[in-house]
């Protein structure tokens, strides 16, 4: 549970369930709804009750959407469609203005029909039946897939479009390519070939392309745009002898190796063949069949996302008695980066050549060398590092979740990191778009990292990670209170024992105070852990070049830090006195104990592992008293 940096905490009733949706529905009266808010942002429990909510209809809005009938993918299309027919309609029309009398008389007679049908209910049933079918015919063009795949293939060439590279920069995408045995007695086997590297520069009209295989042998080629004519042993890397089949077809195509409507329409022109589309499992596949080849090519697939038209794949199938193969290349990554001195000189080498320069002296390229993280002992901190880390402050990205600013090798910064929801990745995004104008973010979530090779390994500074039982999307509290047997139990249930007072109600206050207090202790070692990372990314050697106003920012955030640590310290020492057998807090000696981030990280550390003692290990009842007493102490000197 994320802490809202506002309010404080309260022992007020608490709402209900219904009175949670309610809330959520926007169905309290005024007053009651500020009541409820003021209480929900000072009220631990509460919040966790409305998060709990929150994701069971989240969760409910997730299984309805995969059990309602897909909205159309050319809905778009239809509705001017029928604009269309609409506008050619009025153009038939006579546009000499009708003199007054008429139009009345003419409104009179309309008026009067319409009275008719509503006195008789048998016709009006029978227009409006009439209405319904004229519309679905206007509105359906199931018939007409060539329509449709021409669409599709407008939109996708449309996004490419809008994602070229500006002046001053380069787009590199990553390709995945894969061979996939579908006729194998054993079930499809799928076989990793390689990757497929693409820059476009925004200087000229060529393209870098570097092809490596499973083996580490790379090659690189220059290929002008429209003029696909790569190298054939450019894939020759990615492919063995029993891809001659495949080989052969695109050397004959003069196919570059690249996810684009461009390179897709080459393949249709070439045979002559006309695209069709249909959507299946939420994507939408754009196909060519082919006749007929000696290659044994049978179709080639372009998949597109139907959310943006971006294209995700392109696939060339086989199907022959002996064997049924699929070749897919897949975009893995896609970014817009500056146009850096290093990859400016990929594109020299035809930038420089001339008539007379051979095949083989044109395509002596360099190697491309993707960015790779550097040490912050080996960089200096930015303005725009200091802005994204605040950023990533203000989202609470720092309080246990895995995301990290590298420092790339080309100058430029690399947001990477893991959490556990798309809703979240896409609120991490928006809160750095503003501001992270040439920073590249890359968030994935735990089901896209297949071997954990996607993510690269924390700043060294960090290289160990938050406990999983402290991280920032923990569900589960440490309070362990089922069977009743945790040291504290007895003193807690006398503590909330009343008279009028159930035994049920008592169980119930027990339990939310329990879960409270572990909260506090988890969301105080995640600050403590925050402060450690802030002090090791900006350090004094890394902040010697920033302005006034920036090391203002960073000191800005740990403070923050700070008086989160203090405020929850102080807040957990108030709840727990009163079970030492004390009705007032532990003093204070008076003095600012300003202590460094590792000595509160241990300190925090030392407070959750009394927090589970007392709370959840029942071994550890003969040592309740002390464990108590060594809890306030800590909780005492960090909110100090």
């Amino acid at each position: 549970m994320k802490i809202s940096r506002k309010g404080a905490f309260s022992g007020s009733a608490h709402l209900n369930e219904t009175q949670v949706i309610a809330y959520l529905d926007g169905e309290l009266p005024r007053t009651e709804r500020e009541s409820a808010r003021d209480h929900l942002e000072s009220c631990w429990t509460c919040r966790s009750l409305l998060s709990e909510v929150q994701c069971s209809i989240e969760a409910f809005l997730d299984v309805r959407m995969t059990l309602l009938p897909e909205e159309p993918a050319f809905s778009e299309t239809r509705v001017e469609q029928f604009r269309q027919r609409l506008s050619r309609h009025a153009s038939s029309l006579d546009e000499q203005p009708v003199p007054f009398k008429d139009r009345l008389a003419s409104l009179w007679a309309h008026t009067m029909h319409a009275v008719g049908y509503l006195v008789r209910p048998r016709q009006a049933i029978t227009a409006a039946v009439l209405v319904v079918t004229m519309l679905v015919v206007m509105f359906t063009d199931v018939l007409n897939t060539r329509v449709s795949a021409d669409t599709v293939l407008a939109r996708a060439s449309k996004y490419e479009s809008s994602h070229s590279p500006a002046a001053g920069q380069v787009s590199r995408t990553s390709l995945r390519v894969e061979r996939i045995d579908r006729k194998n007695p054993g079930g499809k086997v799928v076989k990793q070939l390689g990757t497929v590297t693409i820059l476009r520069d925004s200087a000229q009209p060529e393209m870098y392309i570097q092809a490596q295989g499973v083996s580490g042998q790379s090659k690189s080629e220059i290929v002008s745009d429209n003029q696909g004519n790569p190298n054939q042993d450019l894939l020759g890397i990615l492919l063995s002898p029993e891809d001659e089949g495949f080989a052969q077809y695109v050397r004959s195509q003069h196919w570059v190796p690249d996810i684009s409507t461009e390179e897709f329409h080459r393949l249709g022109a070439a045979q002559g063949t006309a695209p069709s589309a249909k959507k299946e499992d939420g994507v939408l596949d754009v196909s060519y069949q082919f006749g007929a080849n000696p290659e044994g090519i049978a179709e080639a697939l372009l998949q597109v996302d139907p959310s943006d038209y971006a294209p995700t794949s392109i696939s060339f199938l086989t199907n022959s008695q002996d064997e049924q193969r699929e070749y897919r290349f897949t975009r893995t990554a896609f970014s817009l980066e500056p146009r850096t001195p290093e990859i400016a000189e990929l594109f020299a080498p035809l930038a420089a050549t001339t008539t007379t320069d051979t095949t083989s002296d044109r395509r002596k390229l360099p190697a491309l060398s993707r960015p790779t993280p550097l040490s912050y002992s080996q960089t200096r901190a930015s303005a725009e590092e200091v802005a994204v880390s605040n950023a990533l402050h203000k989202a609470d990205a720092c309080l246990g979740e895995e995301i990290y600013i590298f420092p790339m090798s080309d100058g430029s910064l690399l947001v990477q990191g893991l959490v556990d929801s798309n809703a979240r990745r896409e609120a991490i995004i928006r809160t750095l778009v503003p501001i992270a104008h040439d920073v590249r973010v890359e968030i994935y979530l735990p089901r896209e990292i297949k071997s954990g090779s996607d993510l690269y390994n924390p700043p060294e500074q960090f290289a160990e990670k938050v406990p999983a039982n402290l991280s920032g999307d923990q569900d589960a509290t440490l309070a362990d209170l089922s069977s009743g047997q945790s040291p504290l139990y007895e003193r807690l249930n006398q503590h909330f024992s009343q008279p009028g007072v159930s035994r049920e109600d008592a169980d119930k206050q027990v339990a939310v105070f329990s879960n409270e207090v572990v909260t506090i202790a988890r969301q105080t070692f995640l600050h403590a852990w925050a402060l450690k990372r802030l002090d090791g990314e900006f350090s004094t050697a890394r902040t010697a070049g920033l302005s006034s106003a920036e090391l203002h920012e960073i000191d800005e955030m740990r403070q923050d830090h700070r008086r989160w640590i203090a405020t929850l310290a102080k807040r957990e020492s108030e709840m727990l006195v009163p079970l030492a057998g004390s009705t007032t807090p532990l003093a204070s000696s008076g003095v600012s104990d300003v202590m460094d981030s590792d000595t509160l990280v241990a300190l925090a550390q030392t407070q959750n592992e009394l927090v589970k003692a007392l709370f959840a290990d029942s071994r550890q009842a003969a040592h309740a008293d002390a464990n108590l007493s060594r809890l306030l102490a800590v909780a005492r000197r960090m909110g100090s």
